[in-house]
């Protein structure tokens, strides 16, 4: 759990409960704790958006393929592809 969810849920926590024992309705309460705490809602979604775009990509690792001197970039899955068809030869580049 990210360090500005923690505290949207520490903000909204504190809000919440004094708002339960005021309007006795689990609802009313939930709906107007959102009011103050929607900036760190906010500011979570924003600076969290970077971390859930690279858990989606798979990181690629620097391989050499074959003789050759340059150093080529490939998920383990290109890896795979590339030394299934032809063990890296250059006739079957991606």
């Amino acid at each position: 759990m990210s360090k500005y969810l923690k505290k949207f849920f520490l903000a909204y926590i504190i809000v919440f409960l004094p708002l339960f024992f005021l309007t006795e309705s689990i609802v009313w309460s939930a709906v107007l704790a959102l009011l103050p705490s929607w900036p760190l809602l906010l500011v979570w979604i924003l600076c969290d958006i970077k971390h859930f775009e690279n858990c989606k990509k798979f990181p690629k690792e620097p391989y050499i393929i074959g003789n050759s001197d340059k150093i080529e970039y490939l998920t383990p899955e290109e890896l795979e592809r590339r030394l299934q068809n032809g063990k890296g030869d250059k006739n079957h580049e991606l």
